[in-house]
């Protein structure tokens, strides 16, 4: 963290000596759409052991999710899966909604 803002500072400096400007108003479209995407929070359910979270629909596995787990994903369904943060190691993937109890909207 105390790297990132040593970076940050150092990028500022040569920015501004430089004499190029840049201002906050002037965001990539990709960004802007990040922050205004919906997100729900999710309850594990109906799982006794794990429930996987996989690099697409039907897809490998890449991480897990365990009974009462709460984690964050899309609101957006994608036929019956739906996109989540797993929380053994912290990869997004899918997993199927069945499982999957819609807590909260942020």
């Amino acid at each position: 963290m105390v790297t990132r803002r040593i970076a940050a500072g150092l990028v500022a400096a040569v920015l501004a000596g430089s004499g190029l400007v840049v201002t906050g108003a002037a965001a990539p479209a990709a960004a802007v759409a990040v922050l205004e995407r919906p997100r729900c929070k999710y309850r594990i359910k109906h799982v006794k052991t794990r429930l996987n979270v996989r690099a697409a629909p039907h897809g490998r596995i890449v991480d897990k999710l365990y009974p009462g787990d709460v984690t964050w994903g899309s609101c957006k369904s994608f036929g019956g899966w739906r996109r989540v943060r797993g929380t053994e190691v912290g990869r997004r993937g899918f997993s199927f909604t069945r499982y999957l109890k819609k807590i909260g909207r942020r």
